[in-house]
């Protein structure tokens, strides 16, 4: 699993796929010793444990290279009342809006599908409370379900957040703000029995909000 640096925009490389590729003719470096069925994982191999035939014949298939599997994102939090939208000085009464985007390229994303999960991480520089966004918000707010790559490899969920809804002291307070993000499958953003496929975060820097 890789995470993206702290450039905009932000590159990810996911951390698991759909398994697609071509395999050649088999040779011995290619083929896998016989396995003992009773070790387990990772000794043994989770399908088919003690088929000698399987573990003695099949051919190993290397995975497609990034080419075909690349995906690029970045987070904006835009002071929409502002004549200047990427204003870092925002009133407490002021709503505001955070856009996630994910470009995707590569053909292996077609075949792919999952749930999008996103937050932004507020951390207070001073005296304040340090929160997450997902917790002022309601429930499913920074979430994309039921995503597929047949439909779109554009993710874009512009999400806006009521005026009052950060935490501001009497004279203000400044944040360091970062966001993440997650793509995951057989089960949704809050199930623990999910499986993370992909993962990355990026540093949005200080916002005040008055």
């Amino acid at each position: 699993m890789t995470t993206p640096t702290a450039t905009s925009p932000a590159t990810t490389t996911p951390t698991a796929t759909t398994p697609t590729a071509t395999a050649g003719t088999a040779s011995p470096a290619d083929c896998r010793p016989a396995c003992n069925p009773d070790c387990g994982p990772p000794c043994g191999r989770p399908c088919w444990p003690g088929e000698d035939d399987w573990h003695h014949a099949h051919t190993r298939i290397e995975l497609p290279s990034e080419r075909y599997l690349k995906a690029f994102w970045h987070t904006e939090i835009l002071d929409v009342d502002s004549p200047n939208p990427h204003d870092r000085i925002i009133e407490r009464r002021d709503p505001f809006q955070v856009r996630f985007r994910v470009e995707l390229e590569g053909r292996l994303w077609r075949c792919i599908g999952g749930h999008w999960c996103f937050n932004v991480g507020f951390t207070s520089i001073g005296e304040g409370q340090d929160f997450n966004l997902s917790s002022h918000l309601p429930p499913g707010a920074l979430q994309i379900d039921d995503w597929s790559g047949c439909r779109t490899l554009c993710v874009d969920l512009p999400v806006t957040v009521p005026a009052n809804t950060i935490p501001v002291g009497f004279c203000g307070t400044v944040y360091e703000v970062a966001s993440w993000f997650e793509l995951r499958c057989c089960g949704g953003c809050q199930d623990p029995n999910s499986h993370l496929a992909a993962s990355g975060f990026e540093r949005l820097g200080e916002y005040q909000f008055v």
